[in-house]
């Protein structure tokens, strides 16, 4: 980094110090009420903007280049600060009620769901003592995963899973070979997930021995972390979920997390096997842009929604704080742009779907539509940049 954008980089950070000493403490203990009821607290009146500390400027031209990009579905954008919406932009007058898809962003939801699943083990509220270090396939939560197809899924751990390095079938190889197949073609989704569905033996063997993505030649690199991006790893925990509470995943998410943060409803892209399985807990939710900003703040609260502690405390930092988990990627490793904020996390879902959430800044800015994935990295760039743009003074290579 040069001098100046190192000089740059430093008023940044004496910025967000001050913005953060200086918002008003109610920002902290403000949670909108369902958009079914009152809703989002919204204020775009350039003076108020201004008074938290954004400028108007940046915020239009935020909205403006997002709605700019040519997009196959709805595209919507959205910003957050101190609690309050201060830019909100659809391409489509249908764009405040639609459900957009949001992809592997169900990843994240599944992490939440199985934070819910940790806390209730600590508090007693299941008989299973289960943490991210316990064994995926263990007959108390997975039976239907024996016998094992692979005598070394015994040895994945659900962490495995979070950092993608389980060994589970990928999606593709680091050069964008696709690897799995049958999704949405299975004879049997369960079977499909825990590799007996013998017209899609990808799923069957694993591609390297758990927690070592080293061996395997067609593995990504994520900053400093390796690993093999896998749906079907993520698949596991709708089953572990479903035989731990005898409830199908989404009616557990739907109780457990989304109805406590007051989401005005859910609906799934191609429910794997209905009515009893609607949500691939690797992607498939389909929610409003308010309601994907409402899971934004869940997460800046750090898993907290009002009075409740939803998820353990600490479990949502535990995740965005290091560099090992894609579907809440930290930038403490400057991943993103060592001039962006150490503190700053991500999610992301295919096809342009993104969130970042930057609690030195108390700030929030979201994004929806499907793009084709050739263009996202480029798309993610400018996103990040239109993003720090609305920060007055904000120095951005």
């Amino acid at each position: 980094m040069s001098g100046s954008s190192k000089s740059g980089a430093f008023t940044a950070i004496l910025m967000g110090s001050f913005m953060s000493l200086t918002t008003p403490a109610l920002a902290d203990q403000y949670f909108p009420e369902s958009d079914l009821a009152e809703g989002w607290r919204k204020n775009t009146d350039p003076k108020f903007v201004h008074s938290l500390g954004l400028d108007i400027g940046g915020v239009e031209g935020f909205g403006g280049y997002n709605l700019s990009v040519p997009s196959s579905e709805i595209t919507g954008a959205l910003v957050v600060k101190d609690g309050w919406i201060v830019g909100e932009w659809y391409s489509h007058p249908e764009g405040l009620s639609h459900q957009h898809y949001l992809a592997s962003v169900g990843k994240t939801f599944a992490l939440a769901c199985f934070g819910i699943v940790v806390k209730d083990s600590g508090d007693g509220r299941i008989e299973h003592k289960i943490d991210r270090n316990a064994r995926v396939y263990d007959p108390r939560w997975l039976e239907v995963g024996f016998p094992l197809t692979d005598s070394r899924k015994r040895d994945i751990t659900f962490d495995h899973i979070f950092r993608h390095t389980s060994g589970l079938c990928p999606q593709q190889t680091a050069d964008g070979k696709v690897v799995e197949k049958g999704r949405n073609q299975w004879t049997d989704y369960i079977s499909w997930i825990v590799g007996r569905d013998k017209s899609w033996p990808e799923t069957s063997k694993l591609y390297f021995t758990p927690g070592f993505p080293q061996e395997y030649l067609g593995r990504e690199q994520w900053g400093t972390q390796l690993g093999a991006y896998s749906s079907v790893g993520f698949a596991h925990l709708g089953l572990v979920i479903s035989e731990i509470y005898g409830t199908p995943a989404h009616e557990f998410l739907w109780s457990r997390l989304l109805e406590p943060l007051g989401f005005g409803g859910v609906a799934y892209h191609n429910p794997p096997d209905e009515p009893d399985i609607k949500w691939f807990t690797a992607g498939g939710i389909k929610i409003t842009l308010r309601d994907f900003a409402r899971f934004a703040y869940f997460l800046l609260r750090g898993g907290r929604w009002k009075d409740q502690q939803i998820v353990p405390s600490g479990w949502i930092e535990s995740l965005s704080s290091t560099p090992f988990y894609p579907n809440l990627r930290s930038n403490v490793d400057g991943y993103f742009g060592e001039t962006y904020p150490e503190d700053m996390f991500w999610m992301f879902g295919s096809g342009g779907n993104f969130a970042v959430i930057v609690p030195s800044y108390n700030l929030i800015a979201l994004r929806t539509g499907r793009v084709d994935n050739f263009f996202v990295k480029l798309l993610e760039k400018d996103f990040l940049r239109r993003t720090f743009l609305m920060i007055p003074g904000y120095d951005i290579e």
